[in-house]
């Protein structure tokens, strides 16, 4: 395997992880929260979807898992959906030990 592929394939996972962490980060910041920090927290979440895009088009020809669908169903969505529901989670935590 070429080192470049792998650094995709870990490229892919962190960035979509991260991405799914951050828009379930949007859905905190309320009307009264900053402005500021909700562009933050979006332009993050694009830089992230920017580089998962990338990674995901060095993955094309040198496949890791055939079919394709299912690489980027396993490299992609999981991490995203992880990331997401982790942030959530925190969220969730985090209010209930304020309350």
């Amino acid at each position: 395997m070429e080192f470049m592929t792998i650094l995709a394939a870990l490229g892919i996972v962190v960035s979509t992880f991260l991405f799914g962490f951050f828009i379930a980060g949007l859905h905190e910041t309320g009307p009264e929260s900053h402005k500021e920090s909700a562009t933050s927290v979006a332009l993050t979440a694009l830089m992230m979807l920017f580089i998962a895009v990338c990674t995901a088009f060095i993955l094309v020809e040198p496949a890791l898992i055939n079919p394709l669908w299912l690489q980027y169903t396993l490299i992609a969505g999981v991490p995203l959906v992880v990331g997401y529901v982790l942030r959530r989670a925190l969220a969730r935590s985090m209010d209930s030990t304020q309350q």
